[in-house]
C-alpha cells in the first residue's frame, strides 16, 4: 500500500505484521551479506552476533528477516547445514533474564529482540548442535529451554582463568587466523 513514509513505518513494525509481511531472503540476497570486523553500535543500521558451532560473525541485519534467513545466510557463508544446529535466542521477547528456547525458521528476529532491535543494540542467536539418532537417523534438538536466566552468585561468576590475558591474546589470534 503507498502510505505516508510515518504511516508506513507504523504499519509495518506493529506486533504480528511482520510476520505476515515478511518474504524470505533469496541466495543473491544473503550473498550480499557481508560479515563487520569490528562492531561498534550504529543508530541507523541493526547488527547480529551468530555464535557458536565454529561460527563467530556479526552481521547487518533489517526488520523483516527470520530465523530461516540466518540459516541460509549460514549455509552460503559458512556451509552449515541447517538440520545439524538449532538456533536458540530469547524465549518469547527479549528481556535481561529472558530464558532461551530454539527459534523456528518462520521467527521475525525483530520480533523477539524487542527493544534490543528498536534501540540498535547488538543481538545475538546462537548456533547449538543436533546430534542424529542412531534409531531413526534423524537430527535431534539437544537444547533444553531456559525459562529463566538467573546469574551466579558473584563469587562464582569469576575465576582467575578469566584475567589470563596472554591466553585470551591466543584466542583471538587463532579465531582470527581461522577466519
Amino acid at each position: 500500500p503507498h502510505l505516508p513514509s510515518a504511516l508506513w513505518w507504523s504499519y509495518l513494525s506493529a506486533p504480528h505484521r511482520l510476520a505476515a509481511t515478511a518474504m524470505p531472503l533469496s541466495k543473491d540476497d544473503v550473498s550480499g551479506i557481508e560479515t563487520v570486523a569490528h562492531y561498534t553500535h550504529d543508530e541507523d543500521q541493526a547488527y547480529l552476533m551468530l555464535y557458536g558451532e565454529g561460527v563467530f560473525e556479526t552481521i547487518p541485519i533489517e526488520a523483516d528477516y527470520t530465523v530461516g534467513d540466518m540459516k541460509l545466510w549460514l549455509n552460503f557463508h559458512k556451509g552449515k547445514d541447517p538440520a545439524e544446529y538449532d538456533l536458540v535466542g530469547p524465549k518469547g521477547c527479549w528481556k535481561m533474564g529472558a530464558g532461551s528456547e530454539v527459534l523456528g525458521d518462520e521467527v521475525v528476529i525483530s520480533e523477539v529482540m524487542g527493544e534490543r532491535f528498536e534501540n540498535k543494540w547488538l543481538m545475538q542467536l546462537s548456533l547449538f548442535p543436533k546430534k542424529k539418532s542412531e534409531a531413526s537417523g534423524q537430527w535431534e534438538s539437544t537444547f533444553e529451554t531456559i525459562e529463566e536466566w538467573v546469574p551466579p552468585p558473584p563469587e562464582e561468576a569469576w575465576d582467575e582463568e578469566d584475567d589470563d590475558e596472554e591466553k585470551w591474546k591466543k584466542d583471538v589470534e587463532k579465531s582470527e587466523a581461522d577466519n
